[in-house]
């Protein structure tokens, strides 16, 4: 049973109990006025931050696109390369070059496989890129050279599957063969 008593010390323990908690548990809420400021100093942070951010963008932009350049070429001569070494053949490739060239061959990959991977119209484009026009029986003897096998047959499907690449023109009775023209 409750006394006026008991029920007074129970009040004031719950009262000291309470700002006990409230101490341990007391986080300083800043004002709105607090904020305000807070916000203010922040933006005039940001902008300052922005401005030392363009300078540097600026300084660094001839840098980064030349990085970029340097990377498409990097990738293109890459690709070029894989190209001309699955054509050519390990064979073909043996003591080949310097030190340098026989390293990034090794980097390239394995001329077998890389001719695995090669498509027919690839080569074919590739062999023009260096040899201008010609006849399709001379592709299709120099691949045969280069212990690379294909038909007469595969070549011109190969020619008329990328129609848009390949220029065919029939003298005679021989198909001569080149690359389109491209416009950038």
């Amino acid at each position: 049973m409750q006394t006026p008593e008991s029920t007074k010390i129970n009040t004031e323990a719950t009262i000291v109990l309470d700002n006990v908690a409230y101490k341990v548990h007391y986080k300083d809420v800043p004002s709105a006025a607090d904020v305000e400021r807070m916000m203010h100093q922040r933006l005039q942070h940001e902008c300052a931050s922005m401005q030392s951010i363009r300078k540097e963008i600026s300084e660094l932009a001839s840098a980064y696109n030349r990085y970029v350049d340097l990377k498409t070429e990097v990738d293109s001569r890459g690709k070029r390369i894989k190209r001309l070494m699955a054509i050519l053949g390990s064979d073909s490739l043996d003591g080949l070059g310097t030190d340098d060239v026989q390293e990034e061959m090794n980097l390239q990959g394995e001329p077998e496989g890389l001719r695995e991977e090669l498509s027919l119209w690839r080569a074919i484009e590739e062999y023009l890129i260096i040899a201008g026009e010609t006849k399709v029986g001379d592709v299709q003897g120099f691949f045969s050279g280069m212990n690379y096998e294909v038909t007469r047959q595969a070549i011109e499907s190969a020619l008329r599957s990328h129609a848009n690449k390949f220029r065919v023109v029939k003298r005679g009775r021989e198909k001569y063969i080149s690359l389109k023209k491209q416009t950038a």
